[in-house]
């Protein structure tokens, strides 16, 4: 019913996708890359 009298009511939408999934998937990214630098970074120990 709403997008019949707004028909940009689509779009506001998809946009509003668009930045939630980059508000949320972009930092989540960068902490997850930081974690797996400095794990893979760190001197292996031998088993003792």
């Amino acid at each position: 019913m709403m997008a019949e009298l707004l028909p940009s009511a689509a779009m506001y939408t998809d946009w509003t996708a668009v930045i939630l999934l980059l508000l949320t998937a972009a930092p989540l990214a960068v902490v997850v890359g930081t974690a797996v630098f400095f794990i893979a970074k760190k001197p292996k120990q031998p088993l003792r």
